[in-house]
């Protein structure tokens, strides 16, 4: 069944126009964009914001709080 799926749109890449590569290559490129180049120079990671030992703690109460929220909101 998968096997069939996969077929059907590697066939359907197969006989794209030339036109729709590009507009493939084109989507291909702007997702590198959107999830590469701005994930590395706008949202810092962790590692880079918080010193080693605190990290664990801020995870903890990040949990926690999330937790606690969803707990008030039920009741």
């Amino acid at each position: 069944m998968i096997n069939k799926i996969v077929l059907f749109y590697v066939d359907g890449f197969k006989n794209l126009s030339s036109r729709g590569k590009q507009l493939w290559l084109i989507i291909i490129i702007k997702l590198v964009v959107i999830f590469v180049i701005l994930k590395v120079f706008f949202f810092p990671t962790v590692d880079k914001v918080v010193p080693k030992d605190k990290q664990q703690e801020l995870y903890l109460n990040q949990l926690t709080q999330i937790t606690t929220q969803k707990s008030q909101k039920e009741e």
